[in-house]
């Protein structure tokens, strides 16, 4: 059979060639990312859920709450946390004969903090550094340029056990704005050639931008604020429980006698997740990306072979 291909491919038929070639590469790629899901979901129910006092070391799974002083502030619904993860998506036309729009990220703001994690027998320091975060939608949202505001706001979603209300548009533009901000002050405190004339660039775009002309994170986008951003937030709340799967090691900075222990992510084992999902919950997700994913592998390798077949007996 593969014979017979090759014989096609250099008759001229490398572009039919490609198309089993493509979706057995996929397939793979499904298949290998289920089977990776579908392990994590086996430590996670093999790794039994213990106090913060008996933690020993080496991988743990823990459950408390997150406390701590050294807070962040989300930047769109201004919640207390210790992560946060800002995805800034910008209506695009799609490419070729399609027609239509799509949605691309155009931007991430992220940051986190150390935390400790608390439950009734003690508290222990996370490093959240190279975590795997599935926490709590605090915003969905989106953000109509100004000359389309007479048909209405675009709808936005705010978690209301957070009790905080949706921001504004104009809260929505500053926080966009503030982006540019951030980038300048970033360069100059650097020490890259031409820093400076970025600077200026950044500057006239900042002001661009407040006038209602949409520039992306790939650079100035002369659209005239004629584009709709989407902005969706992610946090670990201060004070709310969590679920945590890492490694437990030596803190090498102790606060006092009872801090000498902190959670990580391993070097052997690489599994570290931070969620606020519960134990159940967890699994059930787990469970199910990992049947999807390799369910629809295993149908992807399959279609390659049998076209792949096909297309041999065409010879």
């Amino acid at each position: 059979m593969f014979v017979q291909l090759a014989l096609l491919t250099s008759s001229g038929g490398s572009n039919s060639i490609l198309a089993p070639v493509i979706l057995f590469l996929l397939g793979a790629l499904l298949f290998f990312l289920g089977f990776r899901t579908y392990r994590k979901y086996r430590i996670l129910a093999d790794t039994p859920l213990i106090p913060v006092r008996s933690v020993p070391m080496g991988l743990v799974h823990v459950s408390g709450k997150s406390t701590g002083d050294n807070l962040l502030t989300s930047p769109i619904t201004k919640i207390p946390c210790y992560y946060y993860h800002v995805q800034i998506e910008r209506e695009e036309p799609k490419g070729g004969d399609e027609g239509g729009t799509e949605w691309k990220t155009v931007g991430n703001d992220k940051a986190e903090v150390p935390f400790y994690l608390e439950d009734a027998t003690g508290k222990i320091l996370v490093n959240p550094q190279k975590a795997e975060y599935d926490v709590t939608r605090s915003f969905q949202g989106g953000l109509r340029p100004k000359a389309l505001l007479s048909i209405g706001h675009a709808p936005r979603k705010v978690d209301e056990s957070l009790g905080v209300p949706a921001p504004t548009d104009e809260q929505l533009r500053d926080y966009l704005s503030g982006q540019f901000s951030r980038a300048r002050e970033v360069l100059k405190s650097s020490n890259v050639p031409g820093a400076n004339v970025i600077d200026k660039v950044l500057g006239v775009a900042e002001k661009m931008q407040a006038l209602g002309v949409s520039v992306g994170a790939g650079g100035i986008s002369m659209d005239l604020g004629k584009r709709p951003y989407r902005l969706t937030e992610h946090v670990l709340v201060a004070g709310r429980g969590c679920n945590i799967m890492g490694t437990c090691g030596e803190n090498p900075t102790p606060a006092d006698e009872h801090d000498r222990n902190l959670i990580k992510k391993g070097e052997n084992e690489k599994t570290f997740l931070i969620t606020t999902k519960t134990e159940k919950q967890i699994e059930k997700s787990l469970r199910l990306q990992s049947f999807i994913l390799i369910v629809l592998g295993g149908a992807l390798i399959v279609g390659a072979f049998a076209l792949a077949l096909h297309m041999a007996h065409m010879l």
